[in-house]
């Protein structure tokens, strides 16, 4: 060993291996079969680009870990998530509805290098357009990621909430949208679909970092914060996919 490599400290050796660490686990965990259909879906309490933004990088992540396709179904009003992967609006199709088959379930669909989107018609009623056109289907991934857009508390946010298997509900690391989104934990936890739900609140300014982790001290369910920085979040999105993927569960090395 150079004498230049030998004078560093060993931390700087330990904190990269552990890192690697980290990284090989929740690779791992994406790519860690399923006994049943995973079914993911991102909400909002208000409106936010990160919604569509985080469901196609982490279908993104998922979809290059795992051997078969990722559903991405997009039940927004807007469309961004099926845009952003050359969906046009998907018509309803009788063999699809009654699909027993994976063949029969992909009818009228195409598979974009390992992902199959969906864009339901009808969109105004996205828990109905789900169970329309994405519930018989479902069933043939092994992940199924949902894209549902904004929903306020009072409305229609557990609506959509109980469609999926794990929520991760979408907000700014911002003090009053962070206690926001964690408030609404407890009622979507007890659902009688008891889906888990993971934070993941977006950086916004200097302060962001504390918020998140005040609100993951505190907190029974995992925290991922999305740090602006593209080599960082480029790692925060695979924590927050393997998080997903696992069910709602920590990660770690």
């Amino acid at each position: 060993m150079s004498q230049g490599l030998a004078s560093l400290p060993r931390v700087v050796f330990g904190s990269a291996t552990a890192a690697q660490s980290v990284l090989a686990t929740q690779d791992a965990a994406i790519r860690a079969p399923l006994s049943t259909t995973r079914r993911i879906g991102f909400l909002a309490l208000a409106p936010h680009d990160a919604v569509t933004s985080l469901a196609l990088q982490v279908t993104r992540a998922i979809t290059a870990r795992r051997p078969e396709s990722v559903l991405a179904v997009d039940v927004t009003p807007d469309g961004d998530l099926a845009r952003a992967l050359e969906v046009a609006e998907t018509a309803p199709n009788e063999t699809r509805a009654g699909a027993r088959t994976t063949t029969e379930a992909l009818t009228g669909l195409e598979d974009r290098r390992g992902i199959v989107g969906l864009r339901p018609p009808a969109t105004d009623d996205p828990v109905g357009a789900w169970l329309a056109e994405a519930a018989p289907i479902a069933r043939f991934f092994e992940v199924a990621v949902t894209d549902y857009g904004a929903h306020h508390p009072l409305g229609s946010l557990g609506s959509c909430a109980s469609l999926s298997d794990v929520v991760c509900i979408v907000a700014d690391a911002t003090r009053t949208a962070a206690e926001n989104a964690r408030a609404v934990v407890p009622a979507i936890g007890d659902l009688p679909e008891q889906p888990t739900v993971v934070l993941a609140l977006i950086e916004t300014d200097p302060d962001s970092a504390a918020v998140a982790r005040a609100i993951a001290a505190t907190s029974s369910h995992p925290v991922v914060f999305l740090p602006r920085a593209p080599r960082a979040a480029r790692r925060a999105v695979l924590s927050l996919a393997a998080i997903l993927v696992a069910g709602g569960r920590e990660v770690t090395a």
